[in-house]
């Protein structure tokens, strides 16, 4: 049998690469091409592995480790949950390709195919029949994907996310609820308003000067050191069955938002006191609107320095 090793490279380095580059916008994760391309270097290397004798759980479980490394070079999950889940959709992606693959060298049936250890690693027009076989296999993918996800149902559960919240030396982490219908602003800045409960709000500040929003909530008059505290403000605002309401708002440090695996973090941002409970079982304590996640750099497990304003989806 001949191999030709330039060959053997490029088939599997273009292999790996689409593979790995399906694997990840499947995942939403953010492409790095410079990583991808590193990890399939790394995986082409790996099928000169195939020509060593071991026994078959330990080259079961060298591919097992494999595609693990692959996965971390290509997508650098911190957390192991996240790497474990990145790893069994690379695996699904690489089944429905091989099957593709199959597929097609069955239907026109090379006369030339070179496996080694169950492995095929060339022949004559395996490249072409491979490479076909990827694509039609990555437009299936994307076409299933978009049809999921159109029929895909948003429940509550979806929409809930983590919030951290900072004022000066304080802060508070509490479960918050992405509001769609939640687009209160404050009028003359056009600052975004997260609806935080008032009992969950009071450990953000000194006591004495809780006390003191507190009753401006409960309806007390203002005072002259309130006016000059540029920090509290009068948001008015509408709903059902309450069409000139008006809430206390404060502006605080900066709110990181926890959702989807993302990170979002906006500083010029105010909490709206609500003088009451949001949900009667405490699933979640504050409402925050779409804005919020717009206006904000976000951050994710996968790269830590994006700028500019934050992309989401509630799909």
């Amino acid at each position: 049998m001949v191999a030709y090793l330039d060959l053997i490279i490029l088939e599997n380095l273009c292999m790996n690469y689409i593979m790995i580059y399906t694997t990840g916008r499947l995942l939403s994760r953010k492409i790095v091409k410079s990583r991808i391309f590193i990890a399939s270097i790394i995986g082409s290397i790996y099928v000169f592995s195939l020509y060593i004798s071991m026994p078959r759980i330990m080259l079961n479980a060298s591919k097992l480790l494999m595609a693990v490394l692959i996965v971390k070079v290509g997508f650098s999950a911190k957390k192991i949950q996240v790497l474990i889940k990145d790893v069994i959709v690379f695996f699904l992606v690489s089944f429905m390709y091989s099957g593709c693959a199959l597929g097609f060298i069955h239907m026109f049936k090379p006369k030339t195919i070179y496996i080694v250890n169950g492995t095929i690693i060339g022949g004559k027009y395996i490249f072409e029949l491979v490479l076909i076989s990827a694509i039609i296999s990555l437009l299936v993918i994307k076409i299933s994907a978009k049809i999921l996800k159109l029929k895909q149902k948003i429940t509550k559960e979806d929409m809930l996310c983590e919030i951290n919240i900072y004022n000066k030396k304080k802060s508070i982490r509490i479960n918050a609820l992405l509001d769609t219908g939640n687009l209160l602003t404050e009028q003359a800045t056009g600052r975004p308003v997260v609806i935080v409960e008032k009992n969950v709000a009071k450990d953000l500040f000194e006591s004495a000067y809780f006390e003191r929003i507190e009753s401006l909530i409960e309806g007390g008059e203002f005072e002259c050191n309130d006016i000059d505290d540029a920090n509290i403000k009068i948001i008015p605002y509408m709903s059902v069955g309450n069409r000139n309401g008006i809430m206390i708002a404060y502006k605080v440090d900066k709110i990181e938002v926890e959702y989807q695996e993302k990170k979002y973090e906006i500083t010029d941002v105010l909490i709206g006191f609500y003088n009451d409970a949001l949900t009667k079982n405490d699933k979640y304590s504050a409402l925050i609107g779409l804005q919020i996640l717009e206006r904000s750099i976000v951050t994710d497990e996968y790269n830590t320095d994006v700028k500019g304003k934050g992309k989401y989806s509630i799909c």
